[in-house]
């Protein structure tokens, strides 16, 4: 009597060899379509401004009574800060007539929106370190944080996102 797999030739063994693969394709073609689907993000308007106040009620000179917080990266890099500014953007000098512009610059933790935090600084636009600092949260259209001259310990803030000015 001749063994079977000499009845049935080199059958078997293409089967088995074949067999792992058969079922591993079957497998991956049972499971869902695993590659990431790329939906755009939700466009994010080229400005966002905001109306600021400190919880004292007088405002100090280092404050600016608003935000303009720009979409466009400051620098080549994609990675920091983006474009920002204050108004007013001038601020008199001490002890002088003259008065100084003021630059500002901003960078996220998160995509403004819901809760994110946000860091904001601006300063003389002629030189130097940051005039004021605030390190807030933007949950919807209000914000709330603290805003810090030179290395004091704050002053809490709060604003609410208000129609940014023309010609911005």
């Amino acid at each position: 009597m001749l063994p079977l797999n000499e009845l049935l030739g080199p059958a078997p063994i293409v089967a088995h060899t074949l067999a792992p693969l058969l079922v591993a394709s079957s497998l991956v073609a049972q499971q869902p379509y695993r590659t990431p689907i790329h939906r755009p993000a939700p466009s994010k308007p080229a400005l966002q401004c905001f109306a600021i106040w400190p919880d004292t009620g007088s405002r100090p000179r280092f404050l600016p009574e608003s935000l303009i917080l720009g979409a466009n990266w400051v620098g080549r890099s994609r990675t920091g800060f983006r474009a920002a500014a204050v108004s007013p953007d001038r601020i008199p000098r001490t002890g002088g007539e003259r008065e100084d512009t003021l630059g500002a610059s901003w960078s996220a933790y998160g995509p403004l929106y819901a809760a994110d935090s946000i860091y904001v600084a601006w300063w003389v636009i002629s030189g130097g370190p940051p005039i004021g600092e605030l390190r807030a949260e933007v949950n919807g259209d209000s914000l709330s944080g603290r805003a810090v001259e030179g290395s004091g310990p704050g002053l809490p803030i709060h604003g609410r996102s208000t129609s940014c000015p023309p010609g911005r």
